[in-house]
């Protein structure tokens, strides 16, 4: 299976998972959430450590740990969004991260840079920036422009973080799992989640699966391609997610969040066919 595939499964997975994560913080502490859901997705990939590779050296240390503090500003900032935004709105702003992959790719991995990827990153950023401009309202549009864009860079950086450590031959099961485990530790013990009903279990479960199969593809793909086709990839999820919004409420959706999914899509087909 190659790279663009396994983008696309991975696409289906963390959609279904952001619509399930948008229904839990509608009901409960969004950032109490983050420490429980972290340590459910750590768990999901326990079975499949033996089958995985293990290697340890200073730069992988280096690289989990950075990869540590990348997921967990990330995590605060898109639960931040999902407590204010609809769950195609918080997809949709997460799709501008193909611009800081191709950066990042440019500045920490040892392979060249195709223009097309850059084009294709912009295309679907500039859409989506101007689909977001008042698609959070409690939030002022400065700290929304800001919140955006931490979760735009993180989840880019995160992408290319796993790329650099493939580099060094780290299966994907070690580097997913132990980054998840290690921020899981720091947001239990830093936010307790006091507030979370054990009767809401079954459905973290159901969640952290959808969301392990999605970040455990596109780890694999970023391995065998390039971060930046998966992270234009996973654009679109917007799509996705405005799909199931639109059958749910019965109701077309926001024109403007539709261009932007829709532009998301271009910038996938200019990136896999350039």
């Amino acid at each position: 299976m190659n790279a663009p595939a396994l983008g696309l499964l991975a696409a289906i997975s963390l959609a279904t998972g952001s619509i399930i994560t948008k229904g839990v913080v509608d009901r409960m502490p969004p950032r109490q959430l983050i420490g429980p859901l972290y340590g459910l997705n750590a768990v999901m990939l326990i079975p499949f450590s033996g089958l995985s590779v293990w290697v340890w050296s200073p730069k992988i240390v280096a690289l989990h740990l950075g990869s540590v503090v990348v997921m967990a500003i990330t995590a605060i900032a898109v639960f931040e969004l999902f407590e204010h935004g609809t769950a195609s709105a918080v997809t949709t702003a997460q799709a501008t991260s193909p611009l800081p992959a191709a950066a990042a790719v440019a500045v920490l991995l040892p392979t060249s840079l195709e223009w097309g990827e850059v084009v294709a990153a912009i295309v679907v950023v500039g859409g989506v920036l101007w689909a977001l401009s008042d698609s959070f309202g409690q939030l002022s549009a400065r700290r929304a422009n800001v919140v955006v864009a931490t979760a735009s860079i993180g989840g880019g950086l995160l992408t290319v973080l796993s790329g650099s450590m493939a580099a060094e031959g780290v299966g994907v099961v070690e580097v997913y799992s132990v980054r998840t485990a290690l921020a899981a530790a720091i947001f239990m013990a830093a936010i307790p989640p006091r507030d979370i009903p054990r009767s809401v279990l079954p459905l973290l479960i159901v969640r952290s699966a959808f969301v392990s199969a999605g970040f455990a593809l596109t780890i694999l793909g970023v391995q065998i391609g390039s971060p930046t086709v998966l992270q234009a990839m996973l654009a679109l999820i917007p799509l996705f997610v405005l799909s199931w919004e639109m059958l749910r409420c019965h109701r077309p959706p926001s024109r403007r969040l539709l261009t932007a999914a829709l532009l998301a899509l271009l910038g996938v087909l200019m990136t896999v066919l350039v």
